[in-house]
């Protein structure tokens, strides 16, 4: 790889890790966190560089974990980021970059997404132990239809972010090429 395309991947990283540090530490920020990561993790893209997002995916990752030390075992970011949040904007930047049909990339990442939502659901449930025993009386209905509203905002969640992915890469590449000559 050129040294540009290593240096670009290098703060990539970087910036990822901190990220997921972030989420880790800080309670509130974490899908925060999972979506500036993202945003990070498609900066060597600039360079025209898949495999040097594929080394900021990693290389990211693995220095949040270490950050992390033992505290993403009770954190969500973690399992989200490597199963989908790290790796969807660079299948979705591909799959554009290779013209793929909007309509089998769209529904490759859609099922991808809802199935990450149901996968942090079943995680927070079962693992973390959330329970829906201690909602309102007039909340208790949720309980039986969350299955189904989990669905449905992966749904919605997916469209927007995948529009965000796109604004994010034109945006990107508008401004570090004002940056990097």
């Amino acid at each position: 790889m050129k040294s540009r395309t290593i240096t670009v991947s290098a703060i990539s990283a970087g910036l990822v890790a901190i990220c997921l540090a972030v989420g880790i530490y800080v309670g509130f920020a974490d899908v925060f966190a999972l979506i500036a990561s993202s945003v990070f993790v498609i900066l060597p893209l600039y360079v025209k560089s898949y495999k040097g997002c594929i080394l900021a995916y990693l290389a990211g990752g693995i220095l949040g974990l270490i950050f992390g030390w033992f505290n993403f075992v009770y954190s969500f970011v973690f399992p989200a980021y490597f199963v989908f949040f790290g790796v969807y904007p660079i299948v979705n930047c591909y799959l554009r970059d290779k013209r793929v049909k909007k309509y089998i990339s769209h529904l490759v990442g859609l099922t991808w997404c809802v199935a990450t939502f149901y996968g942090i659901y079943f995680y927070y449930t079962k693992v973390m132990g959330l329970d829906f025993n201690d909602i309102p009386h007039y909340l208790e209905w949720i309980s039986d239809y969350i299955l189904y509203a989990v669905g449905v905002i992966g749904l919605i969640f997916y469209f927007i972010y995948d529009r965000f992915i796109f604004i994010v890469r034109t945006l990107i590449d508008r401004y570090l090429g004002k940056i990097i000559k």
